[in-house]
């Protein structure tokens, strides 16, 4: 029979690409540096090529190297889901399930939808990871979460998806700061009186997008870091922004001179959940849609 790699060589090898040194790489495998190096280098010569090149103190992955450490995530990945597989169909929707969330999801539902989680599925420790778009897509492919919540539409080509509602935007303003009513055109507000979050989150291309704001002029060039300094722009009547449904049925606009126009049926955004294709648990995390589903509706009607 041909000797082939072992999956724990394989691991070995993603922990020495992980860390880009072998002493960090050996402590994360709780293991000697001495057993891990034996181990590459035992992969080294079943693969009869050169992975890594060593020189001093320092290492750098081969070409071949680092393509025998892509199809070596995929290969975890898959043995993985296997035994995932069989552990969802003996008892769904139990152990660790993390979830990533984007911070303009996160502040109006990670709580609630926490402590609901808890209360539905006894046997599930449910662990929320607070993060941006696009980190949460790198930690979810490289299987350092199980699922993402996102605001759509967003680039999710690599994963699953499943759409669990829409969350419409309506345009929020002090009480006294006068605009059309209701207004036809959002380009047609003042110049400069549009305030947005930071373009890092991407509440801020959503909203504009959704509201078909695409003269330039009407944005405001300050950037606020968080919805609690994006409402205080508005609450000194310096202007108006646009807040998902989500965050209003909050009570975010309470005791605030604030009011909240109508929101449109065309402007919106779509709360989803997304995972890789090649999890075993698919069957947990589609159970799991549904009741987060429901959930989100409610939130966002």
């Amino acid at each position: 029979m041909t000797n082939l790699p072992s999956i724990k060589q394989l691991q070995y090898l993603l922990a020495v690409h992980q860390y880009q040194h072998f002493g960090r790489a050996a402590e994360a495998c709780f293991i000697g540096q001495s057993t891990l190096s034996s181990a590459i280098q035992t992969l080294e010569e079943i693969l009869g090529c050169q992975l890594i090149e060593r020189e001093n103190r320092s290492l750098m992955f081969t070409d071949i190297g680092e393509e025998v450490v892509e199809r070596a995530r995929k290969i975890i990945d898959d043995t993985m889901s296997v035994k995932e597989l069989t552990k969802s169909y003996k008892n769904p929707l139990s152990g660790k399930l993390t979830l990533g969330i984007i911070p303009t999801i996160a502040s109006f539902i990670a709580a609630p939808l926490y402590q609901a989680c808890k209360r539905e599925f006894s046997e599930l420790q449910l662990v929320l990871v607070e993060d941006t778009s696009e980190n949460l897509l790198y930690k979810l492919e490289h299987g350092h979460i199980d699922m993402a919540m996102l605001a759509l539409p967003y680039r999710t080509d690599k994963f699953h998806t499943e759409v669990l509602a829409k969350d419409h935007f309506s345009l929020v303003r002090h009480k006294e700061y006068q605009v059309p009513d209701p207004i036809e055109d959002f380009n047609l507000l003042p110049d400069e009186s549009v305030f947005l979050l930071e373009k890092e989150h991407c509440m801020t291309g959503h909203a504009l997008s959704a509201c078909h704001l695409n003269r330039s002029a009407c944005i405001n060039p300050f950037e606020a870091a968080n919805l609690h300094t994006l409402l205080s722009m508005v609450e000194y009547q310096n202007g108006v922004t646009f807040l998902p449904q989500m965050a209003i049925n909050t009570g975010i606009l309470e005791s605030k001179p604030l009011v909240a126009s109508p929101p449109s049926e065309h402007a919106y955004r779509e709360i989803g959940l997304i995972w890789r294709r090649t999890t075993g648990r698919s069957r947990d995390f589609r159970l799991f849609s549904e009741f987060a589903k429901a959930y989100v509706k409610k939130q966002c009607s």
